[in-house]
């Protein structure tokens, strides 16, 4: 039962994880929308100054700098998790630092990518 169950949950949690963070996206642009829709019925004048605040709730030039973030803790983690098992099992230290790469590596490109948005955006 173990081989069957082991190997399902872990190639099925990362479309999960996907389908979390894509809905929950999806449900704040949705409140966004929605608030910007009811003020505009009631008959709100919307400022320049509001609509910007709105727009940084879902700007992805701020959410690649937290991503990165996040990634390249998650990768500092596993690389302390290898130390930390290598005083243990000092063939484990490899495959481990191995796998810190993935999310530091990953962390550095969307730190690349909110370096150029922010960039773009501030030239516009």
């Amino acid at each position: 039962m173990e081989s069957i169950v082991v190997p399902t949950v872990l190639f099925l949690s990362p479309a999960l994880i996907v389908w979390i963070v894509s809905f929950f996206n999806a449900r704040k642009r949705n409140t966004v929308h929605e608030t910007l829709r009811l003020a505009i019925d009631k008959g709100q004048e919307l400022s320049p100054e509001m609509m910007e605040k709105m727009s940084l709730l879902t700007d992805p030039v701020r959410a690649d700098l937290r991503r990165g973030v996040l990634f390249l803790a998650f990768g500092a983690a596993f690389a302390v998790l290898a130390g930390l098992i290598g005083a243990e099992e000092t063939d484990a230290v490899g495959p481990m630092l191995g796998v810190a790469c993935f999310p530091i590596f990953i962390g550095i490109a969307y730190i690349g990518l909110w370096a150029f948005g922010r960039d773009k955006t501030a030239a516009e």
